[in-house]
C-alpha cells in the first residue's frame, strides 16, 4: 500500500482552475500536511489559506516553479 503512494506520488504544476476548493477542505488538507514529516519533526511549514481568485491572483507572481525549467514562467492562466 505505501509503496502504492509513493510510486503514484508527483509534483503537481498545473491545476484546473474552474474547480474551487472550498475553506473548509483547504483546512483539512493542511492539517493532514500537519502530520506529515518534517525535519527533526520541527514542523517548520506555515499555511496561509487562499481560495478566492482575487487573493490566488496576488499570490501567483511570488511562486517559485521548477527551478530546472529556465524557460518556464509557471502554469497559463486556466491551469493555476
Amino acid at each position: 500500500m505505501i509503496k502504492d503512494l509513493v510510486l503514484k506520488n508527483r509534483s503537481y504544476r498545473r491545476f484546473y482552475e474552474d474547480v474551487e476548493v472550498d475553506s473548509q477542505t483547504l483546512r483539512e488538507l493542511v492539517d493532514l500536511a500537519r502530520l506529515s514529516a518534517s525535519a527533526s519533526n520541527k514542523q517548520p511549514l506555515r499555511y496561509m489559506l487562499a481560495c478566492t481568485k482575487e487573493k490566488n491572483a496576488l499570490i501567483f507572481p511570488t511562486l517559485a516553479w521548477a527551478d530546472y525549467l529556465k524557460d518556464w514562467n509557471g502554469p497559463s492562466v486556466g491551469e493555476r
